[in-house]
């Protein structure tokens, strides 16, 4: 029995070339793909070929039949040259990108299947990593992030809240968005209009702000003492009417324990428990102002922070300020999974599975060695947890586990 390195490099490369001889015409351009650039990794390679361009659709299926890459992307920008230097490209604007990912979140299930390693010591642990070693005091780590559906759930849940506030908050159309799933942990919104492809970075970080609630104080939100009249702000647009529906929910749904983890005063303890259907009546039928009776000035900082925390979605600051992202290529394999970075329409995002409609490789099985791997769903059927044990798997989880390099083949 010959037992090949953790990864089966060369396995998995065969397989991603079996894949890509017909699956590759399944991969639509992107929007003007004479003005985009790509990029591809190939495996076992560090190093990214980009600065890459095709006039047409039929020349980006080719080299994907012909080379087969663990990872495909393009450009959110548009280019005169996208084959030349960054310098000699000239850039023309570029989509309005935002990446949500569920390494970004602190969920319990990590606390399942994540594991760290200190480099220095070897001292262990699940979850997140603390913020120094226990073992040694030092700060860097091995991490092992895996997948599981309350993970993808998370981040499906931050693409909705991103997607309601670029529609409702931001006007734009849902016929301009285009949304993928990653093919790892997560998902990419795309806006494609003619107002988002002009912005420059400082206006991308001016949108990143608001998306992320940055700024957001109550005497902005009509939560402060006021003696003039006004209405309910629970149908408002923007972030006024976010978060007093956030609160609205946060103050009628919380438990008593859960009020008193946040740590508020006393008296505002007491009456967020005691006096709730007084607060919520003025929040349904009066201005907001009216609340602040019952909820002292620090502990409405505190609560205001919890509605922005749930109104806001986790995006990655870094990828939508970069005007010159590359970004997953949909309908190509990711090389850390094996599964499709996959379109989904706004309609169909609430039902979506990327454990079931991501998966690629969907025939046969494969005896591996697997070192180590917790209970994953895939197809709805559950395998694992595995420890240093050999297994004949269905393909698509036997793939899964070769590209997170935790198992080899056995032949």
């Amino acid at each position: 029995m010959i037992e090949q390195d953790l990864g089966s490099v060369e396995y998995v490369s065969n397989q991603f070339g079996k894949f890509y001889s017909t699956g590759a015409q399944c991969v639509d351009a992107p929007p003007e793909i004479k003005h985009r650039e790509f990029g591809f990794l190939s495996f076992g390679g560090r190093a990214m070929f980009r600065h890459l361009g095709f006039e047409v659709i039929e020349e980006l299926r080719g080299y994907l039949r012909n080379y087969s890459p663990a990872h495909s992307y393009f450009s959110a920008a548009y280019y005169n040259k996208p084959r030349a230097s960054m310098v000699e490209k000239g850039w023309i604007g570029a989509d309005l990108i935002f990446d949500i990912d569920a390494d970004h979140f602190v969920l319990s299930c990590q606390k399942i299947h994540d594991r760290w390693t200190c480099k220095a010591c070897g001292e262990a642990g699940k979850g997140h990593p603390p913020e120094r070693c226990p073992g040694c005091g030092k700060a860097t780590y091995f991490l092992e992030n895996w997948i599981c559906g309350n993970c993808l759930d998370a981040a499906k849940y931050e693409a909705q809240k991103l997607i309601d506030m670029l529609i409702q908050d931001f006007g734009f159309q849902p016929s301009e968005l285009s949304v993928n799933f990653s093919g790892n942990r997560g998902y990419h919104v795309h806006v494609r209009s003619p107002v988002a492809k002009e912005l420059d970075q400082l206006a991308r970080r001016e949108v990143v702000d608001y998306i992320l609630g940055i700024g957001i104080e109550a005497q902005y939100q009509g939560l402060t003492p006021r003696h003039s009249g006004g209405g309910s702000m629970l149908e408002r647009g923007g972030w006024r009417g976010r978060t007093i529906r956030a609160l609205y929910d946060f103050i009628g749904k919380s438990t008593p324990d859960e009020i008193k983890a946040l740590r508020l005063s006393r008296n505002t303890t007491r009456d967020l428990v005691v006096e709730k259907d007084k607060i919520l009546s003025s929040l349904m039928n009066q201005h907001p102002s009216r609340i602040v009776r019952y909820i002292d000035k620090k502990s409405m900082g505190n609560l205001l922070n919890v509605a922005v925390e749930e109104q806001a979605s986790a995006i990655d600051t870094v990828v939508t300020t970069d005007l010159k992202r590359l970004i997953r290529l949909p309908n190509t394999l990711h090389g850390k999974t094996g599964w499709l970075t996959q379109n989904v329409t706004i309609e169909d995002l609430p039902d979506y599975d990327p454990l079931t409609k991501a998966v690629a490789f969907k025939e046969g099985h494969k005896k591996i060695y697997i070192k180590h791997a917790p209970e994953i769903s895939l197809q709805g059927e559950s395998y694992g947890p595995f420890k240093e044990e050999t297994q004949e798997l269905p393909m698509a989880v036997a793939m899964f586990f070769l590209c997170r390099k935790s198992a080899r083949v056995v032949n």
